[in-house]
């Protein structure tokens, strides 16, 4: 398959494409007819997408005619940090750039958000492209602009906004992925369903095992309105002061789990997202604004799947005093007081401020026993 979609996220000077298809080769072919005009060229992975999808670095060769530079870090959460910030920083001005020069960033979503920070901060900003490798990525973390190093406080807190020139997705580099890591990618695509697209869910109803298997019409499709409904909501709110976020569904609970569980590989980001939207819909129909039909859609669903939504699911245990520590140190504060996005049901989601901690103890207290 030669074609591809091409998706545009609107900002002005800021605008870019979304290039989706399922043969990496063409589309890198098609989107790098100026990669020339570069003085430099740096392709930063890490080790396993080095290892798995060698091929890439050899088309790059061969569009370029000048020589490739590459950087290749540690895999893992652990990698977003201020250490390896610094590291990537320092190798790439070893390499005596200049402002023309590009960052391609080739893997899944750790990658994506320090090399995205990195070309923010490199002479006060150069070019880079996201090359996304994982499900996760490709539908989320590479698309928006957002980048962020993890702090031992939580996670992404410590980022800027900066928008890649272009992102390219192609189905064929999910072929290197375990099955845990295509599930926790289409918690994201799920997210997207329940914030925004009722019909959307119904499609995943019908065709999430072809999705999750990696069926090439089924997988392109939900890739393909997943980045249409994630750069719709960008284009309208840039920065997160309004809209934007919807698609924090899940993450307050989500990133306190990972903080929880020190961003080991024992939570990935999909899986932590996945507990936490679970949490939100009980937390809505706790305060009374959605129904239970709303939690049976999401449970009944991912059951048939198979994929896991509980706690006790991942081994984890942890108490409300813990969970409350963790949630804390989110980003998404306001006046000292905590916001949740929460569901009164499908495409109808609500910012809910936590005036009372009391409210977010008793139900923790409920339910964090249960699941």
């Amino acid at each position: 398959m030669t074609n591809f979609k091409i998706i545009k996220v609107n900002l002005n000077d800021r605008s870019y494409p979304i290039f989706i298809g399922e043969n990496l080769n063409s589309i890198l072919r098609k989107s790098f007819k100026n990669i020339n005009t570069y003085s430099k060229i740096i392709i930063v992975t890490d080790k396993v997408v080095d290892r798995k999808i060698p091929f890439f670095f050899k088309v790059i060769e061969n569009l370029s005619k000048k020589k490739i530079i590459k950087i290749v870090l540690p895999s893992g959460e652990k990698t977003k940090s201020f250490f390896y910030l610094q590291i990537l920083c320092e190798k790439i001005l070893k390499e005596k750039i200049d402002r023309n020069a590009l960052i391609i960033c080739f893997g899944g979503g750790v990658i994506g958000d320090l090399v995205g920070l990195t070309a923010n901060l490199l002479l006060r900003g150069i070019d880079f492209i996201q090359i996304p490798t994982t499900l996760l990525a490709q539908v989320d973390s590479s698309v928006g602009g957002k980048t962020a190093v993890n702090s031992k406080y939580g996670k992404n807190l410590i980022g800027t906004f900066n928008q890649p020139k272009a992102v390219l997705i192609s189905t064929d580099t999910l072929k290197s992925l375990n099955k845990r890591q295509i599930l926790a990618g289409y918690a994201e695509i799920l997210k997207y369903a329940f914030i925004y697209d009722e019909s959307f869910f119904n499609f995943l109803k019908k065709n999430g095992k072809k999705i999750i298997s990696l069926k090439p019409q089924e997988i392109v499709k939900s890739i393909e309105r997943s980045c249409k409904i994630k750069a719709n909501i960008v284009s309208q709110d840039e920065y997160e002061k309004g809209m934007r976020e919807i698609l924090n569904f899940g993450h307050t609970f989500g990133h306190a789990i990972e903080s929880f569980t020190g961003f080991s590989k024992k939570i990935l980001h999909g899986e932590a997202v996945i507990l936490g939207m679970y949490l939100a819909l009980k937390f809505s129909k706790f305060l009374g604004l959605c129904s239970r039909n709303l939690i049976d859609d999401f449970t009944e669903h991912l059951e048939d799947l198979k994929i896991p939504y509980k706690l006790k699911d991942y081994n984890v245990k942890i108490s409300y005093t813990d969970f409350i520590k963790h949630i804390k140190f989110d980003k998404k504060i306001k006046n000292t007081n905590l916001k949740f996005i929460l569901l009164k049901n499908f495409a109808k989601p609500t910012g809910y401020i936590l005036k009372n901690e009391k409210i977010l103890e008793d139900f923790l207290k409920q339910n964090l026993t249960k699941e």
